[in-house]
C-alpha cells in the first residue's frame, strides 16, 4: 500500500482500528504481519501487509464477510484519504526438490 506524503501517522491509526475489526471478525488466531521501511519511514510511503490463509476459499469467505460489515465499510472511505494505491498480490509456497 502506498501512503500519500504526510499521511503515514494517520494510516497507522487507521490500521490499528482495521486490525481490531479483523480480529473481531475472524474470532480465531490469525497470522497477520505489517511491515514498513526500517529506514526512510515517511519518505518511502509504503506499508506491506502479509497474511496466511488456510485456503483461497477461507480468504474469499473472509473478504465477503468484510464487505458486508457496516463498521468495516464505514472505515473504507478514510483509507481513500490517506492512500495513493493498494495492490494485492497472492503467493504460494513452492515445493522444494
Amino acid at each position: 500500500m502506498r501512503i500519500l506524503p504526510g499521511k503515514m501517522a494517520e494510516a497507522m491509526e487507521l490500521n490499528k482500528k482495521w486490525m481490531a475489526m479483523v480480529s473481531r471478525m475472524i474470532g480465531a488466531p490469525f497470522t497477520f504481519r505489517m511491515y514498513r521501511p526500517l529506514f526512510g519511514g515517511e519518505y518511502m510511503h509504503t506499508i506491506v501487509f502479509e497474511a496466511e490463509w488456510d485456503s483461497l476459499a477461507t480468504m474469499a469467505a473472509f473478504f465477503e464477510k468484510m464487505m458486508t460489515d457496516p463498521e468495516m465499510m464505514a472505515e473504507m472511505p478514510k483509507w481513500e484519504e490517506v492512500s495513493e494505491s493498494h495492490e494485492v498480490e497472492l503467493y504460494m509456497v513452492m515445493p522444494s526438490e
